[in-house]
Order: structure tokens, then C-alpha cells, then sequence
């Protein structure tokens, strides 16, 4: 039986995303299950996985840098990124990193299942917008990519967040930083967008599709 570790720190997400896969009933695996990023290096350097899901937002490091140290550990390990952002901001960068898969969250069962039905042959699964993204950075010079590549992951979820609604404290509190932690990041969010006030953030993540 093949084995997958799932790389999540909510577990009702992990077992809910492990129930869909086992419903799946041409998909056989058995499942491993990781809340850190730190946990899921040292489980896959002592174990023997043939596919990875990993989510972008763990709580001690990012799930991208998850990945670049997964690749460099072995580079035929087939990892997934199941994530809430937005294609937009990182498939690009995860495909870069080796990533066989970008999948959000909410998409649908099939698109899951394709994606882990291609890894398991060692294709990459690349959706209709993923396609068009890579296109566009193919072919656009650097001085022509959008202001928010030059965001961090942080700077973006943040974005993501205010675009969502929340104030500054709620974001502090969810991502148990402070709140002029967060502010620090509003402020930067704004000088690399060049923008001047919360509203213009949300009117610019909301044409550029970056929500979650």
C-alpha cells in the first residue's frame, strides 16, 4: 500500500481532506499525518513516503520552505501544495520549487484526484489558471510582473486577510502576532503595492483575485 504524509496543523482539515481521498475508490493509502513543518522533514527523512500534501500556512516555518528542504532531501519525492491562497500569488512559486501540484483547498474532489493520480506517475498536475500564470512569466519581462510578487508569503496572507475583512486585532490574534506587528505589515504591504490606505488594498487584491 502507498503512503501519503499529510502535512496540516488543523486536524479537522486533515482528516476531512484524508476522508475525501479515501472515498476516492480507485485511491489505496495509508496516511501519516504532520502538524509542523519541522515534524514532516524529520518524518520523511526517517520514513518512506510516495507522495507529500502540504499545506503553505504552518505555524513554525512556511510550507515553501517545507518544500524547498523536501526536494533537496530527495527531488523525486512527489509533494502537493493544498493551500487557501490564491493561485495567483503562489502556484508560480511552488511549481518553481518543485512542487508537482498547486491545489486550493476549496476545489473541487476531481481536480484532488487528478492531481495525486498524475504524482503517482511522476507528472505534474497543472490547472487551466496555473497554465495561463506560467505563460504570463515566460513571457513578461521582470519590470512588467505585477507589485504583489515582491510580497512575502506573510505580506500576502496578510493582504488576503484585511481583503477578507478582518481588522488588525483579528489578524494579530490569528496569527498570534501583534498587533503592531501587524501593522508593520500593512505598512509594507502598502509601500510595495504603492498605495496609500486599507481601502486601496482590498480594491487592488480584489482585482488582482488575491483572496482567500
Amino acid at each position: 500500500m502507498r503512503k501519503i504524509l499529510f502535512v496540516d496543523d488543523h486536524p479537522i482539515v486533515r482528516q476531512g481532506i484524508i476522508r475525501i481521498i479515501q472515498e476516492m475508490q480507485d485511491l489505496d493509502f495509508e496516511f501519516d499525518e504532520a502538524a509542523t513543518g519541522e515534524r514532516a522533514i524529520t518524518m520523511v527523512i526517517a520514513g518512506c513516503y510516495d507522495l507529500v500534501l502540504l499545506d503553505i500556512g504552518l505555524p513554525d516555518q512556511s510550507g515553501l520552505d517545507v518544500l524547498k528542504k523536501l526536494h533537496q532531501h530527495d527531488p523525486q519525492l512527489p509533494v502537493i501544495i493544498l493551500s487557501t491562497y490564491p493561485e495567483e500569488q503562489y502556484a508560480v512559486k511552488a511549481i518553481r520549487l518543485g512542487a508537482y501540484g498547486y491545489i486550493n483547498k476549496g476545489s473541487a474532489t476531481t481536480e484532488l484526484k487528478n492531481a495525486i493520480n498524475n504524482a503517482m506517475v511522476g507528472r505534474r498536475y497543472i490547472s487551466l489558471t496555473q497554465a495561463e500564470l506560467l505563460a504570463e512569466v515566460i513571457h513578461d519581462s521582470p519590470g512588467a510582473k505585477p507589485l504583489h510578487h515582491a510580497l512575502t508569503e506573510r505580506e500576502c496572507q496578510v493582504a488576503c486577510l484585511i481583503t477578507s475583512g478582518m481588522t488588525l486585532t483579528r489578524i494579530a490574534d490569528t496569527l498570534s502576532k501583534s498587533v503592531s506587528t501587524i501593522s508593520t505589515y500593512r505598512a509594507r504591504i502598502l509601500e510595495k503595492l504603492q498605495l496609500r490606505t486599507t481601502a486601496d488594498i482590498i480594491n487592488y487584491c480584489l482585482r488582482h483575485k488575491l483572496t482567500m
